[in-house]
């Protein structure tokens, strides 16, 4: 597939600056409040490349400079059984994951797998190394589709996210792993990958800066409006980061540009896991800011407590121009909570209807929208895209007991 380099720029959502991209652009050179770059795209109308399939159906709305090819994306689903559960209609299951009978097929069985090929269709191969930070999905992921194209790429992790770094095969020789010891989580890994992402030769891959990661997981609203021919009212979804619930904003801004899906942004219902809620209790308290820089010590407690560690964590992009306060805010949206005791049941029941594993985030995502429905936030008949975004690991994971190879181990400073 020969990709052509100038169907798209960056743009600022604060000065306007329209940037040409070098496939490692995070920021804006001008200095004024913190924003999230966006792409604009060549194409505006919603163009489906039907010569493939999965995420690249959607590759005019990707910012792609490199070949990547692959026929996976997200699986849309209408559970004739969990709707008759839930008194809803209307309730669309937009499945990033690894369950075979349904189509999905996913090879970390996470969302990981989908913006690990969109971030290296964007990555330059120039020999340069590629630095990213994981709590574990993004490792599996990464390190997978890395070793297919060949890209130099280093991977830092916390400790405590090794045994959830798993793979059938070893990684390539070109995939190096870097652990943070101690008690250390997500948000040491992402201090650490920025780091070391400033030496010659290396480029840190931005997380939610990086518009790859969000186009790439916004194919998921995509892959909603081919099947289903319109917007959802609401999307549903677990957060950490919040990267994804960003991005399923932004497709939908591209959507309503086109002309051809209305006006109304589908509500935004975040979910995050409890006690470890900070976007939750920044939003109902109606701050404009997650006060992360504090990072007191009672958080790393609360996140060591929750069952869906991949959404723990301490500094998310909420308060930057185009994140997820605005985002939150424009598509007048909410936040909610659950405990991981709910989280539990409503993965119990989605395997019990369904006869599959959740993910503990996707778990976490459900439990949030029983919550929303049963207390009229959400109407049952309303139409909803609930974004599961990690299904059957438990599958995966009878065959995958090699370790990765670590080449380094670094002490994350604080006691």
């Amino acid at each position: 597939m020969l990709v052509e380099k100038s169907r798209y720029r960056l743009l600022c959502p604060t000065c306007e600056l329209q940037i040409i991209d070098d496939g490692t652009v995070t920021h804006c050179s001008v200095e004024h409040r913190r924003s999230l770059l966006r792409t604009e795209y060549d194409e505006r109308s919603f163009r489906i490349d039907r010569t493939t399939q999965g995420m690249l159906r959607y590759r005019a709305w990707l910012p792609l400079r490199e070949e990547v090819e692959t026929d996976f994306g997200t699986v849309i689903l209408k559970s004739e059984a969990l709707n008759a559960h839930l008194k809803t209609p209307n309730l669309y299951l937009a499945v990033n994951g690894f369950w075979p009978e349904r189509g999905a097929r996913l090879p970390s069985g996470t969302f990981k797998d989908i913006e690990a090929i969109a971030i290296l269709g964007r990555f330059p191969r120039d020999g340069r190394t590629l630095v990213a930070a994981s709590a574990g999905n993004t490792a599996v992921a990464l390190a997978g589709a890395a070793s297919i194209y060949g890209v130099p790429t280093v991977i830092i992790v916390p400790e405590s996210a090794l045994p959830r770094i798993l793979f059938a095969r070893a990684p390539a020789e070109n995939v190096r792993f870097i652990v943070v010891t101690g008690n250390a989580i997500y948000d040491d890994a992402i201090i650490a990958a920025r780091e070391l992402g400033t030496h010659e030769g290396h480029v840190f891959e931005g997380g939610a800066q990086n518009v790859a990661r969000r186009d790439g997981i916004g194919t998921t609203i995509a892959a909603y409006m081919e099947n289903v021919g319109a917007l959802p009212e609401y999307f549903v979804q677990a957060v950490g980061s919040g990267s994804g619930a960003i991005a399923a904003h932004e497709a939908a801004r591209r959507a309503i540009a086109s002309g051809a899906f209305g006006t109304k942004f589908p509500h935004l219902v975040l979910v995050q896991n409890a006690p470890f809620a900070p976007i939750f209790h920044a939003w109902a308290a109606g701050s404009n800011s997650v006060e992360a820089a504090h990072r007191p010590e009672s958080a790393y407690l609360a996140g060591a407590e929750i069952s869906a560690a991949v959404l723990g964590s301490l500094a998310p992009p909420y308060d930057p121009q185009g994140g997820l306060l605005d985002a939150l805010t424009e598509s007048a949206g909410d936040v909610t909570a659950v405990e991981n005791a709910a989280a539990r049941t409503a993965a119990a029941l989605f395997e019990e209807i369904e006869g599959v594993d959740l993910d503990p985030a996707a778990a976490v995502a459900l439990a949030g929208l029983i919550e929303r429905l049963e207390s009229g936030a959400i109407p049952r008949d309303a139409s909803i895209a609930l974004h599961i975004t990690g299904v059957g690991r438990r599958r995966l994971a009878r065959d995958r007991h090699i370790v990765p190879n670590i080449a380094a181990r670094i002490d994350s400073k604080r006691a």
